[in-house]
């Protein structure tokens, strides 16, 4: 089964440049309010359904 392994987020949202790595079995996403959790898992998401916003 194919698996994220890492990403790269740069100019979305918050984050300037961010990289994350991902290990082949479960990740956990911790962090303070407003750290960008969920910024996170909206890259992922607009990455992995194709769709484009402005």
């Amino acid at each position: 089964m194919p698996h994220i392994i890492k990403v790269t987020l740069k100019n979305f949202k918050k984050f300037k440049l961010y990289e994350l790595n991902f290990g082949p079995d479960r990740n956990i996403l911790i962090g303070d309010n407003e750290a960008g959790k969920s910024s996170i898992l909206t890259a992922i998401e607009l990455t992995l359904s194709e769709v484009r916003r402005k």
